[in-house]
């Protein structure tokens, strides 16, 4: 068992103590041998990595779940193809089945996702942090970063007491609460952050998007070499990526993942497809029919499956999400295999018009090139009721034609949507701190 699982459950009265003694502990903490610090799976995992078969991991799960999750008990399924497709609701509502009672290292995670409709499920202590470590630290070290290096951490979560900015000892991080960051207080956020120098900046999109307007309106010299830019847990316009990197002059870093761990593509140096890992999971793309999706450029409904999770392993799970696959199978780098061109969301992350007719995100707004995005700090969509549409924006009421943008996403849509512009100040965050893009109110009978 690594030190980190078993030290996990403290991490929050760490994080409140005074600052001296949290750096103290956190600077010691960062210098404890990885096998101490992470276990053997940590290591089982990165000599994975290499392995260039990855079927019998497969096969190895497969034959664990028939034997020791209820679920599947009286089946004798011969290949995965054979195993029923599962999901949140399924799970849900059998969630006794789907666990195997001989094993008690438990970690009890949860998700609401932008659906809003909690999950709870169970990771394996021992196994689960040490493999997403694993992973994490190979991924990124593509770009040339190695564990200790200096990250510096915008995102959208509170900091302890409120705090505008925190240097976190145990990571090497400086992390930025960004939402406190106002025309007062940028100048003093800059000069700590040129001091740091950080090698790497580590983002929620929207989070950056926020820090580069406060640099930028406020005309702060930032200073920085940035070597790569990694961004996760929110969606990624095309347009804010093409910016961020031109802003930093370095190249954005991002990848598909979910709390369940089952599934992990990302992006490498030399492409921006999402390469899927097979040492991390399977994947299937399937359609409305459940038939297998091979070929590229055809939207399909993402289904996972774990290789490392034996407390309750998830087999041919429907993530919710829809993907397309890449035309391209090598790559450059060394990868070989299926990659994702484009990750569409969850299936529903869709709007309603007047006549109920369902229609992408990616298709209303994330595929469409409008110039007010250039000018647009943050937007967010509800939705309550069929053909009517709640736009809030954040940007400067003078700069936006709400006449002129209200028309173009109706054009999009051939003006079966009614749309309510609001520009507001500011849109509230999740707990941790992630933009919800979609407040989708509509359910699907």
């Amino acid at each position: 068992m690594s030190v980190e699982d078993n030290l996990y459950s403290l991490l929050s009265l760490y994080k409140n103590l005074p600052f001296p003694l949290k750096y103290f502990i956190g600077k010691i903490y960062r210098y404890i041998p990885k096998k101490i610090k992470y276990g053997g799976f940590y290591f089982t995992y990165l000599k994975r990595i290499k392995c260039k078969e990855h079927e019998f991991l497969l096969k190895n799960q497969l034959s664990f779940v028939l034997e020791k999750i209820p679920y599947y008990h009286g089946n004798n399924f011969k290949s995965i193809e054979e195993f029923p497709i599962i999901d949140k609701n399924i799970i849900t509502t059998n969630f006794d089945l789907f666990v195997n009672s001989t094993n008690d290292n438990k970690i009890k995670a949860n998700t609401g996702g932008s659906s809003g409709t909690p999950f709870v499920f169970y990771l394996e202590k021992g196994v689960s942090r040490p493999k997403e470590k694993a992973h994490f630290n190979w991924h990124w070290g593509q770009f040339g970063f190695k564990q200790g290096d200096k990250v510096l951490m915008i995102r959208g979560e509170a900091l302890s007491n409120n705090k505008l900015f925190e240097y976190q000892a145990i990571d090497n991080k400086l992390a930025i609460s960004c939402y406190l960051i106002n025309e007062s207080n940028i100048s003093e956020v800059v000069n700590v952050v040129n001091k740091f120098n950080p090698e790497f900046i580590h983002a929620y999109p929207s989070s950056l998007k926020n820090f580069i307007n406060e640099v930028s309106v406020n005309k702060i010299d930032l200073q920085l070499t940035i070597k790569a830019i990694f961004l996760g847990s929110e969606g990624l316009l095309e347009i804010d990526k093409k910016s961020i990197e031109s802003y930093f002059n370095s190249k954005v870093v991002h990848w598909y993942g979910h709390s369940e761990r089952l599934i992990h593509a990302g992006n490498c140096p030399n492409s921006d497809d999402l390469h899927i890992y097979p040492q991390y999971g399977y994947t299937e793309l399937l359609d409305n029919d459940n038939i297998v999706i091979e070929k590229p450029n055809i939207k399909g409904r993402v289904v996972a499956t774990g290789y490392d999770n034996s407390v309750m392993p998830l087999i041919r799970y429907d993530t919710g999400d829809e993907a397309e696959y890449s035309e391209h199978i090598n790559c450059k780098c060394g990868f070989k295999g299926k990659s994702f061109k484009k990750i569409h969301g969850r299936n529903h992350d869709y709007i309603y018009l007047i006549n109920k007719t369902k229609v992408s995100l990616t298709a209303f707004i994330f595929g469409q090139h409008f110039e007010e995005f250039a000018i647009i700090k943050e937007i967010q969509l509800e939705q309550n009721n069929h053909g009517k549409l709640i736009v809030r924006l954040v940007a400067q009421e003078e700069k936006i034609n709400k006449k002129e943008f209200i028309k173009k996403l109706k054009n999009s849509v051939d003006d079966l949507l009614e749309i309510d512009l609001k520009i507001v100040e500011s849109i509230s965050k999740t707990k941790r701190g992630k933009h919800i893009f979609l407040i989708q109110n509509i359910r699907e009978i």
